[in-house]
């Protein structure tokens, strides 16, 4: 269970604060994970892929799969950052 992973669900807490895929689920399979959504799965890739990207980086790679394979535009559900004083992913936050 990913719950008991304090690595990975840190991880899905930050991917689930910026999109609102229906049913996102992660799931640990031997040394990959798989994600799904509630019309099946998006994609699967090597714990250490996972462990070495940002969750934004892992939410960019979900919605390009997402069109991929079910033509779904999942920019669109992407999370408001209206209660942001700032775009906390934006390039101009760095010094």
């Amino acid at each position: 269970m990913l719950g008991n992973d304090e690595k990975i669900y840190t991880k899905m807490v930050g991917i689930w604060s910026i999109t609102s895929i229906p049913d996102l689920q992660a799931k640990l399979v031997g040394d990959e994970i798989r994600f799904e959504w509630n019309k099946g799965a998006i994609v699967t890739m090597k714990f250490q892929l996972f462990d070495s990207l940002a969750p934004i980086e892992l939410v960019n790679l979900i919605e390009k799969k997402m069109f991929h394979y079910y033509g779904v535009n999942a920019t669109k559900m992407r999370n408001s950052l209206d209660g942001f004083q700032t775009d906390p992913f934006s390039s101009q936050n760095r010094r």
